[in-house]
């Protein structure tokens, strides 16, 4: 059976993706990195259950405090303010203070690691265009360069994995959509920022994430403290 490597968080983006692979006939090997983000404990209880709804042959947690040390960001640092209501947005002209300094990069070398010590085939991924407006590393360029390098980066005996981002060409409403199409375990993801025992709706993923839902025109299972 083809083995994949999921990123994972616990979000909708990277659930689908992992679902898409699991439909795919892939053998499920989930990895959940911790870089120090507020929303941890809430993330890492999401991913247990995705897991096991995926029925993933392994699920491995990699603690990764060095980019939480390097501070600036929203996500790990409590000095810098979550952007809330109308200071979310996403575009080209700047990178919210939610940028973590290359969080994809390093998780994908950590990911590719795992890949080759389990001769996995590819490396799944929920980049995705919404978030690529405002974040380059969830761009179709970012992935496409990214495995030009893989070749070059592993063992001469090995075959290098690839990585594949089903949803790089998707904004939220789409892969929401696709979510329900390939029966993906939407009602067990959490996306807030803020990492409370409900989704706040108000934070930048919280935002994207209600409007997500309502574009899509499917019901949304989430519960927030803000309604």
């Amino acid at each position: 059976m083809k083995r994949a490597v999921c990123v994972c968080s616990g979000g909708i983006d990277s659930t689908v993706a992992a679902t898409i692979a699991a439909r795919a006939g892939y053998e499920l090997y989930i990895l959940h990195v911790s870089y120090g983000q507020r929303a941890e404990a809430r993330e890492r209880e999401a991913v247990n259950k995705i897991a096991a709804r995926l029925n993933a042959s392994e699920l491995r947690f990699v603690e990764l405090g060095f980019l939480k040390d390097l501070g600036g960001s929203a996500l790990t640092d409590q000095g810098v303010a979550v952007p809330t209501g109308e200071e979310v947005h996403l575009d080209e002209r700047e990178t919210p203070s939610t940028w973590v300094p290359c969080r994809n990069l390093v998780l994908l070398a950590i990911a590719s690691a795992y890949a080759e010590s389990i001769r996995a085939d590819s490396i799944f991924v929920g980049f995705n265009a919404e978030e690529a407006k405002s974040y380059p590393d969830n761009s179709s360029e970012f992935v496409s360069r990214y495995n030009m390098v893989l070749p070059e980066a592993v063992a001469y005996s090995a075959i290098p994995p690839r990585v594949i981002a089903p949803l790089v060409d998707m904004h939220k409403p789409e892969i929401i959509k696709k979510g329900i199409e390939v029966k993906a375990p939407l009602e067990l993801t959490y996306s807030c920022y803020i990492g409370g025992e409900k989704h706040c709706g108000r934070c930048e993923s919280c935002v994207h994430r209600i409007r997500g839902f309502r574009m899509a025109g499917v019901a949304d299972p989430t519960e927030y403290e803000l309604f």
